[in-house]
């Protein structure tokens, strides 16, 4: 048997790894930590960008299917100021904090022009339980599935590890892939190493999908039901941060970062807080996040945006 994982809530964490692993079960490994838990009767997935902040993409790349963070930090420096700046960007508004009340009064003082809900965590497993059982607004929209991990398994075929979007994805649904463009079926879905028939938002599921090997579903593919267009030219309307003073300028070379995706790109066009940005290859228009990264801006997010209408 091949165990699964499944949420009703992702749950972005960062700083001191001993608080999670103290709650929850350690999974699986790329270049987020994967932890586990059951609180209630629901699982929780909790994601650890450990590369961060040596690399800034695991970090928007978990922050783009999180929906609550957990702050686990001695002191208040950059890197906890860039990793704020992030979950601002993603619209992430439930925080858990972890540490003294210096620490916690600063953070409170650093997200005062943020719309956030900052709790002050004890270290005990019911103060935990209630701010991870605590309800959060779920995705609308189209069924839709990132995929972080893909396998092979004997006697099932190509196993799918990702975390469901927006919508609900259904057994023996038929999905698009992007990149590759290949048709995928959901041959069955678990969810906690427990057989279901469908899945919703913020579920981190185990897919066993019919249509396509290992490679042609990998790490950033999106599985989609609507018809998405793609394009090697976005624009988007991107928000900057009102305290970040370099901003992303006409010509610059940068990365933009969607769910498990990075893409090298170019910035082509800049008019009224619309960015025109050339891709080195199609990119889904789709109603997700996109960041706009760069290792020569401090700090290395310069806005996230959604495409212009």
């Amino acid at each position: 048997m091949y165990l699964f994982s499944s949420v009703d809530q992702i749950i972005l964490t960062y700083g001191d790894e001993e608080y999670i692993q103290k709650f929850t079960k350690k999974g699986s490994e790329t270049d987020i930590h994967y932890y586990n838990s059951k609180v209630q009767g629901n699982g929780y997935a909790f994601l650890y960008p450990f590369k961060y902040p040596e690399r800034i993409q695991p970090l928007v790349n978990a922050a783009s299917v999180a929906n609550k963070v957990i702050l686990n930090v001695e002191t208040v420096d950059r890197t906890v100021g860039e990793f704020l700046l992030a979950i601002d960007y993603y619209g992430i508004r439930d925080i858990g904090v972890v540490g003294g009340d210096d620490v916690f009064e600063t953070l409170q003082k650093i997200s005062s022009t943020m719309d956030v809900k900052m709790t002050h965590l004890q270290n005990d497993f019911g103060n935990f339980e209630n701010f991870v059982s605590r309800e959060v607004t779920v995705r609308a929209g189209n069924a839709m599935v990132v995929v972080d991990q893909s396998f092979s398994v004997k006697g099932v075929g190509t196993v799918i590890l990702g975390f469901v979007i927006s919508g609900e994805i259904r057994k023996h649904m038929h999905l698009s892939s992007y990149p590759s463009g290949k048709k995928v079926e959901i041959r069955s879905i678990q969810i906690m190493d427990v057989d279901f028939e469908t899945a919703v938002p913020y579920s981190r599921v185990g897919l066993a999908v019919k249509g396509v090997e290992p490679e042609e579903v990998s790490k950033g593919t999106i599985l989609h039901e609507d018809e998405l267009q793609f394009s090697d030219s976005i624009r988007l309307d991107v928000r900057v941060n009102p305290s970040i003073k370099n901003r992303t300028q006409l010509g610059e070379k940068i990365q933009l970062n969607f769910l498990f995706s990075n893409v090298n790109a170019e910035v082509s066009d800049v008019s009224d807080g619309r960015y025109l940005i050339d891709t080195e290859r199609k990119v889904p228009i789709a109603k997700i996040n996109y960041a706009l990264t760069s290792l020569n801006s401090t700090p290395r997010i310069s806005g996230v945006g959604r495409p212009a209408d």
